[in-house]
């Protein structure tokens, strides 16, 4: 896309502008001689609006069909090279895979404000780094909490000053907790300028590490390494210290984390070790800090970090050497709305590739996909077979729960859970305890003749939620939409109308009921709202403050806790018995990444499963800890049934107003298909509605294409699939969809 630099700069542009859904493209006027080159950000006019807009073209002369009095001229140079050739290829390439337009998946890789400010802002300086002075009175007379106490045993022992990044690493300081010593002036914060000295030091690696490492090190570029690692093994040090080889070889570094939960605990070790090269790149940050993060990539001819979720995966970085996808089973990285349905995986094999970095694909649960690609030889296996220390996996114990009710024990939480959580608080110890759904209740329903309360946009039960007051009402988790409770079946009048099901809020309940002695934290959508919500609960529970955690299956997902010995898991068959292929496979990931929860410190482990299946195969492989041999078995399964990873599949969502329009819409777009899809020996199944046929109010119908793996899809892009559906319907592709 690039101009030769002796050139006269051109007097006439074509700039792609964010207008409608995919963007348009106009001709602006370059009077000035600006010396502007396809790949910069200009600011225009578009109907009275100033904008910034992307150059796609360079012309000597204007389009034909345009009076050049006519034409309005651009207003002034933005950025030069926003988007460098090598980084336009890979867009085109992302479109071409998942069969949209390139200037679609542009505007999905690009930081949202960028397309849309009115005026150049400035680069943004890297936010301070702080260390801690304390403690500043005399503590003789003060009343300090355990947790204070220990935090400024913490700065006392670091001789009075340590960095806020070393003291909260570890886990076992809280933001929280050194607030309040701040407000009370016995600690202070001052800027911390960041030099080599200062750095963290790389940890000493077992000889397994130090072999991983090894191997890293002399991988070929542009290769893919699977690091099978079991939980608490030191798979992040091995991230860190390949990173800092990479940076040292003037490289830079992606380190991609699927839950933005999960950020600020990878991001406080990376600062710790590389400071100022590091930057942060997500969803949860503003609008002008993605957009300084992007301006600081283009801009640094120095090699950087970039610590974020799978948009990250886009950051324009130069010379990148390593890229590092934590928890790459997690389907996190899979984007399934909006356009392009992409997987940061894939993009992550095409930069690698592209820019001739390594691919470094990090868990303790492979994905069948990544397992597969090992034993076909395109991915490489390293392991870590054994955790830090030599400490032991946690066992995993079961709680038949029909035992329980043939014993008239009726309660959501088991009699050999509230011993163990009563000896867990007993002994100083930390337990978490994942519930599969948020909120109150799972759905209110009538128990005289069935009917359940449905949320009038969407085919989905409303879930009951209850405030800190006892104040209940209904939500929906799809469209939000909200209604108070009623005590009266609208259908029948009976007032047996009883909410059914827990959600996280429910066992909270639950368990100050039968413990009341036990501080308690909730760890879920709900409760971690805002930019900084899951550090400053995480931070919290470290710091002591609560004796158990609560929470969804964010708890399962990297959290390193050492004084948790307890993860216990209710209402396990919700996961197993679910109409999805992948259930199983899902199921084993998240309670086995739950397990390794508990154990990570000095004290030992255990796992509590609370469940009225527990001969299903899943929970067998649970307890005996073999997901090796899930693996075989498994993939034998897909293999024999032809099912993916062995095959592909792409699914096709229409969505419209009406039910009958958009059925309609679908069997037409299924007709325009069958050709194309037989001649490449495909399958085409449906059209049929999905398993939610409403969301917010629109009907929904799919189509799913299944072929050969290794095949192309056999779509053209979705442009021209468009032509054939009528306005109001609208239709997204799904490349190897990860659900139904």
């Amino acid at each position: 896309m690039a101009t030769d630099p002796g050139a006269v700069p051109p007097n006439w542009l074509q700039v792609w502008v964010e207008a409608g859904r995919d963007g348009q493209i106009f001709t602006y006027a370059n009077p000035r001689g600006l010396a502007v080159a396809a790949g910069d950000l200009v600011q225009v006019r578009l109907r009275g609006r100033r904008q910034s807009g992307l150059v796609v073209q360079v012309l000597t002369a204007a389009p034909a069909d345009l009076a050049p009095d006519s034409i309005r001229p651009i207003e002034q140079l933005l950025q030069s090279a926003a988007v460098t050739p090598q980084w336009q290829a890979l867009i085109e390439q992302v479109a071409r895979n998942c069969h949209t337009s390139t200037f679609q998946t542009l505007k999905s890789a690009l930081p949202a404000a960028w397309l849309g400010q009115r005026r150049q802002q400035p680069v943004r300086a890297p936010r301070p780094q702080w260390q801690i002075e304390g403690p500043l009175a005399d503590l003789a007379d003060q009343r300090l909490t355990s947790a204070q106490a220990a935090l400024l045993d913490a700065v006392a022992a670091a001789g009075g000053t340590v960095p806020l990044a070393e003291l909260c690493a570890a886990g076992m300081h809280s933001r929280a907790v050194l607030a309040g010593l701040e407000r009370r002036q016995l600690v202070r914060r001052a800027p911390l300028a960041i030099g080599p000295q200062q750095l963290e030091a790389p940890r000493h690696l077992s000889p397994d590490q130090a072999k991983v490492l090894a191997a890293i090190s002399a991988a070929a570029p542009g290769s893919s390494l699977l690091l099978w690692g079991v939980t608490g093994s030191g798979k992040t040090e091995v991230y860190l210290q390949a990173a800092q080889q990479a940076l040292q070889q003037g490289r830079s570094v992606l380190l991609l984390s699927p839950e933005i939960g999960l950020i600020p605990q990878l991001l406080d070790r990376a600062r710790a070790r590389f400071g100022a090269a590091v930057l942060e790149y997500h969803s949860g940050l503003a609008d002008g800090d993605r957009v300084a993060s992007w301006r600081a990539a283009l801009a640094s001819a120095a090699p950087q970090v970039v610590v974020g979720t799978r948009s990250a995966v886009f950051l324009p970085l130069r010379q990148l050497g390593l890229i590092v996808l934590d928890e790459e089973h997690d389907s996190s990285y899979k984007q399934d709305s909006p356009m392009p349905c992409y997987h940061a995986r894939d993009v992550a094999r095409l930069r690698a590739a592209q820019d001739g970095a390594v691919l470094l694909l990090g868990t303790a649960t492979p994905s069948l996909e990544t397992w597969l690609a090992c034993r076909q030889g395109q991915t490489a296996l390293l392991e870590l077979p054994e955790r830090i220390g030599a400490r032991p996996l946690p066992p995993v114990r079961l709680v038949d729960m029909r035992q329980e009710l043939a014993a008239g024990h009726r309660r959501l939480l088991s009699r050999p859970l509230l011993e163990r959580l009563q000896g867990v608080k007993q002994r100083g110890e930390q337990a978490v305890v994942l519930v599969p759904r948020r909120g109150y209740r799972s759905f209110l329903s009538c128990r005289s003749c069935g009917t359940a309360v449905l949320c009038p946009n969407c085919d989905v039960a409303l879930t009951v939620h209850r405030s800190n007051g006892g104040q209940e009402w209904l939500r929906c988790h799809w469209c939000d939409h909200r209604q108070g409770c009623a005590d009266r079946c609208g259908a029948c009048g009976s007032s047996a109308f009883k909410p059914f099901g827990a959600g996280t809020q429910r066992v909270m309940e639950q368990l100050a009921e039968d413990l009341a002695e036990l501080r308690l934290l909730r760890f879920d959508r709900d409760s971690t709202r805002g930019r900084d919500g899951h550090r400053q609960l995480l931070d919290r529970f470290a710091a002591g403050e609560a004796d158990v955690l609560v929470g969804t299956q964010m708890l399962a997902k990297g959290m390193d806790l050492p004084r948790v010995t307890l993860a216990a898991v209710l209402a396990a068959d919700g996961l197993l018995h679910r109409p999805d292929l992948r259930a199983g496979e899902q199921s084993l990931q998240l309670l086995l990444q739950l397990a390794g929860r508990a154990g990570r410190g000095a004290l030992p482990g255990e796992v509590l499963v609370q469940t009225y299946s527990p001969e299903h195969p899943v929970i067998q492989h649970l307890v005996s800890g073999r997901y090796g041999a899930f693996l075989a078995e498994e993939l034998e399964l897909r293999r024999r049934g032809s099912l993916v990873p062995f095959a592909r599949a792409c699914l096709l969502r229409l969505a419209g107003p009406a039910a009958s329009a958009t059925a309609t819409a679908a069997a037409a777009l299924a007709a325009r298909l069958q050709p194309q899809v037989d001649a490449a020996g495909w399958c085409l199944i449906g059209p049929a509605p999905a398993p939610v046929a409403r969301v917010a109010g629109r009907s929904r119908w799919q189509l799913l294409l299944h072929g050969p793996a290794g095949s192309p899809i056999p779509l053209p892009q979705e442009a021209e699939l468009r032509t054939c559906l009528p306005a109001g319907v609208g239709l997204a592709i799904d490349p190897d969809p990860l659900a139904l």
